[in-house]
């Protein structure tokens, strides 16, 4: 199960703390009501919470038919079934979950990718029909190739396509159900929760969203943000905002700061989360991709914001 469009990094997030919280057997009643009252509260958190529960199952997975293949026997088996021995696996499991929420957010998309992107800014991928897709940090996509279909899924991130012209079949892009459709043509595609931003240098792509009728077409220099399956008005591109990451660059225009934090956040190991009123606040200006740690420092400046660096990959601003 992939993350779904429907929730949000921070209602993963939040999820996940749970399920560590309920596997390690710490939840003392009143958190208990807390947890089912915020999983009611918004049938997206109960989504999330379910992500993390698919998550957890697969990590168990492989422990349970390792058990099953070795029994224990006698002294052994008497101390792997007392409760003791329990609690420190089921202990030992919950801190799977958070380390994997850690350092690995994303690990059920990565099965499902055939290239999945470090931190650097770009990484160029040559397709089989000859295109080049320059993948941007933290991006998985996986493609499908051959006489009767060019097929791409951007499963997370940004990338940039230079397709080649005048080949067949048609080259499409596909975005969880959102659908960029192109002969021959170079634009790029952000993917964010819950939203697809398609923006074209050259060339000429139709764009559709899941929930869409008709498909949108879009001409150099134009961009379209597609939210939650449906297909916005075509607009003006900033191509120099959209396609700035190619040269190590983020650019924003009165953005809000949970936007910039998660950009930043493709280009390092550290887990970066926003809270609070912060969030909302919009920015404008110009951060440096190799310096991640100043670019935190410098908008924290500008919107009087606190940067707390709380656990070794964990860095939180408020």
């Amino acid at each position: 199960m992939p993350p779904s469009r429907n929730t949000t990094e921070e209602q993963r997030d939040i999820a996940a703390l749970w399920l560590a919280k309920q596997t390690g057997g710490s939840l003392t009643p009143d958190e208990r009501r807390e947890l089912e009252h915020w999983l009611n509260v918004d049938p997206a958190n109960r989504l999330a919470w379910d992500e993390m529960r698919v998550l957890w199952a697969r990590l168990e997975k492989p422990a349970q038919q390792a058990a099953a293949s070795s029994p224990p026997r006698g002294v052994v088996a008497r101390q792997m079934m007392s409760p003791k021995a329990w609690l420190t696996a089921t202990c030992a499991g919950a801190v799977a979950v958070f380390a994997v929420w850690v350092v690995n957010p994303h690990f059920l998309e990565d099965l499902q990718a055939d290239v999945v992107s470090g931190h650097a800014y770009v990484m160029p991928v040559r397709l089989p029909d000859g295109s080049v897709a320059r993948v941007g940090a933290d991006t998985a996509i996986a493609f499908d190739f051959d006489t009767t279909r060019r097929h791409v899924r951007l499963l997370r991130g940004e990338a940039f396509f230079e397709v080649t012209p005048g080949s067949t079949p048609a080259f499409t892009v596909d975005v969880d159900g959102d659908q960029i459709r192109v002969v021959g043509t170079g634009f790029n595609v952000d993917r964010k929760s819950g939203r697809t931003t398609v923006a074209v240098e050259h060339g000429e792509v139709a764009v559709r969203g899941a929930h869409d009728r008709t498909s949108r077409h879009l001409t150099p220099g134009q961009q379209i943000a597609v939210t939650s399956g449906a297909g916005g008005t075509v607009e003006e591109a900033d191509l120099d905002a959209s396609l700035a990451w190619l040269s190590g660059r983020l650019v924003v225009r009165q953005v809000p700061v949970s936007d910039v934090i998660a950009a930043l956040g493709r280009h390092t190991s550290q887990r970066l989360l926003v809270r609070g009123s912060v969030s909302g606040r919009r920015i404008s200006g110009t951060f440096s991709l190799d310096d991640v740690d100043g670019s935190l420092d410098t908008i924290a400046a500008a919107v009087d914001a606190t940067v707390v660096r709380a656990l070794p990959l964990v860095t939180l601003m408020f």
